[in-house]
């Protein structure tokens, strides 16, 4: 039988119709009815609390792929899942439970169900899945130990002794969706690289982590697991246990003539513009069009110090930089996708639809890459507009609404799509390096300098400044075809409440939420947004994050959802 794997997902602060599809009822009837909170008081412990939430949910579902997953003789013990970690997120007031999935005993690969409760009460707080369909693949091993590993052996270079590495312990595994199972060992940290990956380290243009034409010790004994089928002894999958490259300290002039640190690699005794660590790399297009192929080498330079020999690729770097750190330390996002994804920056481009020339007054996130045009100058030289931090905040939050509500660009939906790129634009643009900076000092505009006459092409706190409406009354476009019903125009609406909300203070004169709570709570709001969520959704959704982050602080909440309202009240958002 083929591998079934389902995502499961609950937040106390979801809108419940929002639970609908995946369990009718579940909100009211198995988490708000006055026997469960009664319940709820009576939990021993930490994991009882956990697992009854988890097993009520997953009961709820009537799927028969989970069902297994609950005991049903004695369903508070749950033997399909074993408890593996605990977190406590003191910011929150909360605690997460980590269960994985087995099946007779034997862990099934990749599972995990995240029970998330209060600190104080042990009420559920959130829950979120990844279980599967029953495993149709007896646990009991054919292969020894040795055999199995004689197979990494063969498929590896300089493998170690068996007596070397820590025994492997059996688990299910199936590759992905609809993949057959298979009972596989687990061999962990394995200082052996497989003979296809060394097979491209050699091949890739002499590319190794040292710069020089053959392969290093250090790359072909990279650490890496390995899951061998305990049937017939196969290598069934294998990945890398840990990071392979370390970065290297890079620096050079940005657009702006500033001196700037980043991270780069080395490659064949040169330097390129390519952050391990971050996955980042930059590109130069040489005033090619966007719509040609992309280039496939990174920028690079002769030493370290790149000079001012790439100023648009060291501004494009070093800005993707600053956006990774944002989403990375402040929101807790891995990358665009939250996966990790390559952010890829493209330099000195060109499109031809716009015209013939070398200038394109433009930076886009298109085809899940930034493409960065520029300007000409009275001298005959370039600006790029990689200059502009905030411009590049914007178009890569583009790419999280994209991996995540993927708001539909049209209408109060697109509005929306567009502010919280403005919203966050601006943030990024004004956090560092306070990390935020003092909130007096920011500068809400939006493009400074590439609007009408020299100035802004908006302005959060005076929308009207770009002719832009402040208020839901001055709203146009809607349901027309100019602009997308008006995505960058009604945009303003809503980026006047959100500049409203930062300024809301209380009585004694002090702002009500701080920069950082206030981008956390648009975060969590357009994670969980519909895609075609309109201003007073948006306002909804953001009073329900705000509820769920103060629910242990009445005062708090109530502080922080009359600033909500009386922010969004002001432009008319009710």
């Amino acid at each position: 039988m083929a591998a079934h794997f389902k995502k499961l997902m609950y937040n106390i602060a979801d809108r419940m119709d929002a639970m609908s599809e995946i369990a009718p009822g579940f909100v009211t009837e198995a988490f708000t009815d006055e026997a469960t909170a009664d319940t709820v008081l009576a939990f021993g412990t930490d994991e009882e609390a956990a697992r009854y939430y988890a097993e009520r949910f997953i009961s709820e579902t009537e799927d028969a792929d989970l069902l297994p997953a609950i005991g049903p003789d004695l369903p508070a013990v749950m033997p399909g899942l074993v408890r593996t970690r605990d977190e406590d997120l003191k910011r929150a007031e909360t605690r997460t439970l980590h269960f994985g999935q087995q099946h007779r005993t034997v862990p099934i690969f990749g599972t995990n169900a995240v029970v998330e409760i209060d600190s104080g009460t042990r009420e559920l707080v959130s829950f979120d899945a990844e279980l599967t369909s029953e495993p149709d693949v007896d646990p009991i091993p054919y292969k020894s130990i040795p055999q199995a590993y004689a197979s990494i052996q063969e498929a590896t270079l300089h493998c170690p002794p068996l007596d070397t590495i820590d025994p492997p312990k059996l688990c299910y595994f199936a590759e992905a969706e609809g993949s057959q199972w298979h009972l596989t060992y687990h061999f962990k940290d394995v200082e052996a690289v497989p003979r296809e990956v060394a097979d491209v380290m050699t091949r890739s243009d002499g590319q190794h982590g040292h710069g020089l034409a053959d392969v290093s010790p250090r790359e072909v004994r990279l650490t890496y697991d390995y899951l061998v089928d305990a049937k017939d002894g196969q290598v069934v999958y294998f990945f890398s246990s840990g990071p392979t490259v370390v970065p290297v300290l890079c620096e050079g002039d940005d657009e702006v003539s500033v001196r700037r640190q980043f991270h780069g690699q080395t490659k064949n005794n040169t330097y390129i513009l390519f952050d391990p660590q971050r996955n980042i790399v930059t590109f130069d297009h040489n005033f090619n069009d966007i719509q040609g192929p992309a280039p496939l080498a990174p920028i690079d330079n002769p030493s370290a110090d790149f000079g001012s020999t790439a100023t648009a690729g060291v501004s494009a770097h070093y800005h993707a930089t600053l956006v990774f750190d944002f989403f990375n330390d402040v929101l807790k996002r891995k990358g665009i996708d939250d996966k990790g994804m390559r952010l890829e920056s493209v330099v000195n481009c060109t499109y031809s639809a716009h015209g013939p020339g070398m200038a394109w007054r433009n930076a886009v996130w298109w085809k899940k890459r930034m493409w960065y045009g520029q300007s000409a100058l009275p001298n005959g030289s370039y600006e790029s507009f990689a200059r502009y931090l905030d411009v590049i905040a914007h178009e890569l939050t583009h790419g999280i609404t994209e991996t995540t509500s993927n708001l539909v660009y049209r209408d109060e939906s697109g509005a929306l799509n567009e502010s919280f790129s403005d919203i966050f634009g601006v943030m990024v643009a004004n956090w560092y390096p306070g990390e935020p900076n003092a909130l007096a000092n920011w500068n809400w505009e939006i493009g400074s300098g590439l609007g009408s006459n020299g100035g802004p092409m908006r302005d959060m706190s005076d929308p009207a400044r770009t002719s832009h409406p402040d208020h839901w009354s001055k709203r146009k476009y809607l349901g027309t075809h100019h602009d997308n019903g008006g995505v960058h125009y009604n945009s303003n609406i809503h980026n006047k409440a959100a500049f409203n909300l930062f300024m809301e203070k209380n009585a004694a004169g002090d702002h009500v939420l701080s920069p950082d709570e206030i981008g956390l709570f648009y975060y969590y709001t357009l994670l969980r947004l519909g895609r075609r969520a309109t201003l007073r959704d948006c306002r909804a959704a953001l009073l329900s994050v705000a509820a769920t982050y103060f629910r242990g602080l009445p005062a708090r909440a109530r502080e922080a959802a009359d600033a909500i309202k009386a922010a969004y009240d002001k432009v008319g958002i009710l």
